[in-house]
């Protein structure tokens, strides 16, 4: 598209793919760029990787230069909604706007990261997460980020598990599932009531992973935010509503700064 700069980060167990619905409506009136994460969709985890939310900030920060954008505004789902918050914590002249889609809360370490970092589990578990293991796994999480059902589909359950069929990829995912620390998820809380940025949440009612301490916890830190709920929509409303979605991101980033 054309237009000012956009950049949409996906979440946990996630790619750039899971945009595919709101880009043509986005890329009307931006340059819409989409980011696979280390070790998510086509990126790979450097073998050097420690800290993955600090790493992870540094990697997007450096993929605006290498593009050489000096701001943009940034949409987050989920995790990255964490990760745009991050880079706005860190980086605040570089970002412009946020739209943070079902975001993780903070401060509390994911459930899923716990288990990641257990040493018995992620020991194992990349070895045991073969095709068939996989596809019931994704599924299972799928059922309950997707409030409409019918979206399910064969073809959705192959996309989310594309990334994930090789034993090296696997074992990347669970890199970066071990370097998300604590230390990293409180050092971008503590940044979040010194933001000032124009920040908008929206909120798919129907939220079956995360509840609405969520959103209200970042929305009474956050000094400039709204909040818009998505009814009959689950975790992933750019996946369930991408035209109300895209429309509510079009609005908030079309109207004045002041």
């Amino acid at each position: 598209g054309n237009g000012p700069p956009l950049l949409l980060i996906h979440g946990l167990f996630d790619s750039s793919e899971t945009w595919d619905s709101c880009t043509p409506y986005l890329s009307d009136r931006f340059k819409v760029f989409l980011i696979d994460l280390p070790a998510f969709g086509k990126s790979p985890l450097p073998e050097r990787w420690e800290e993955s939310l600090s790493e992870t900030i540094q990697t997007v920060i450096a993929f605006l230069d290498q593009k050489g954008i000096r701001k943009i505004a940034l949409v987050g789902s989920s995790m990255g909604g964490s990760m745009a918050l991050g880079v706005a914590a860190r980086y605040p002249e570089r970002i412009e706007r946020l739209i943070l889609i079902n975001p993780y809360g903070l401060p509390s370490v994911p459930a899923a990261v716990a288990m990641a970092r257990n040493p018995i589990f992620k020991g194992i578990l990349p070895y045991l997460l073969i095709k068939p293991v996989l596809k019931t796994c994704a599924r299972v999480l799928y059922t309950r980020s997707i409030h409409n059902r019918i979206l399910l589909s064969d073809a959705m359950i192959e996309q989310v598990i594309k990334p994930f069929c090789s034993l090296r990829r696997r074992k990347a995912l669970f890199r970066f599932l071990d370097g998300i620390s604590a230390e990293g998820i409180k050092e971008i809380d503590a940044g979040i009531s010194e933001m000032r940025h124009p920040v908008l949440i929206l909120w798919g009612k129907e939220d079956r992973w995360l509840k609405k301490g969520h959103w209200m916890r970042l929305h009474d830190r956050l000094s400039n935010s709204q909040v818009i709920f998505i009814p009959q929509c689950g975790h992933l409303p750019q996946i369930e509503k991408p035209k109300e979605v895209s429309t509510y991101i079009l609005s908030f980033l079309e109207r004045p700064l002041y």
